[in-house]
């Protein structure tokens, strides 16, 4: 029986239940959902341990606290520690986010008997991805085994947060691991509430990402020259 591992890393937490709760309400078979979610502090661990008790869900809760802002490392620290079997499916999931009705049914429809990361429509991305300087995986999403073709990592800790999703994209393409069906998929949106687009106002974790913009993309233009076997290497 394949399972859907939702990771997540929250800055959030205070509104981290309202959220989920609305991802957790759209699974059609709530018993093959985990979600793995790391925090910064054992209060706000304890916080979330009684949100999943509350509406009976499997959890794994992850305490690190990141020294400097930014995703790529903490979702490190949770998709490294992950162990599944080879055809489950691991998405990142973000406070950001919201999922279509159904989306585990979904996912294992598109994943079922095969190896690779699905792109799915986030409401943002274009098809052929004009309206973006590189493409991206705004929203990973892959079996467990594309994973580790991808040496645990989904979003390289070489980077702060920003460019590490258009590394993850090149990765598995040159792996020829990406399966795009998106053109088909038009009523399946994982719609990306990001701020840029105005769709939420920035707020303060925002500023702090973006602070690094010029670093990450400064790591990205040297990286993406790099060998798939070099960029693969967690340093």
């Amino acid at each position: 029986m394949i399972k859907i591992h939702l990771l997540w890393c929250t800055i959030r937490t205070g509104n981290f239940p309202n959220v989920h709760k609305f991802w957790f309400d759209r699974i059609k078979d709530k018993s093959l959902v985990k979600t793995h979610v790391l925090v910064s502090t054992e209060n706000e661990s304890n916080f979330l341990k009684k949100y999943f008790d509350s509406i009976n869900h499997d959890n794994r809760i992850v305490v690190y606290q990141p020294p400097y802002p930014g995703v790529c490392l903490p979702s490190y620290k949770l998709s490294s520690t992950l162990e599944a079997q080879d055809n489950d499916i691991v998405i990142f999931g973000s406070d950001d986010f919201t999922p279509p009705q159904d989306w585990d049914v979904y996912l294992i429809e598109k994943l079922k008997n095969k190896t690779g990361a699905l792109l799915v429509n986030d409401g943002y991305q274009a098809i052929d991805f004009s309206n973006m300087a590189d493409p991206v995986f705004s929203i990973p999403v892959m079996t467990y085994d594309c994973l580790l073709k991808n040496n645990k990592v989904i979003y390289n800790p070489a980077y702060t947060h920003l460019c590490s999703d258009a590394e993850l994209f090149l990765n598995l393409k040159e792996m020829n691991m990406v399966i795009d069906d998106r053109i088909n998929d038009t009523s399946f949106v994982f719609e990306h509430h990001h701020w840029s687009s105005g769709k939420r106002k920035a707020d303060q974790n925002d500023q702090s990402y973006y602070s690094n913009f010029e670093k990450d993309k400064k790591t990205w233009e040297i990286r993406k020259k790099l060998t798939l076997k070099e960029r693969l290497k967690v340093i």
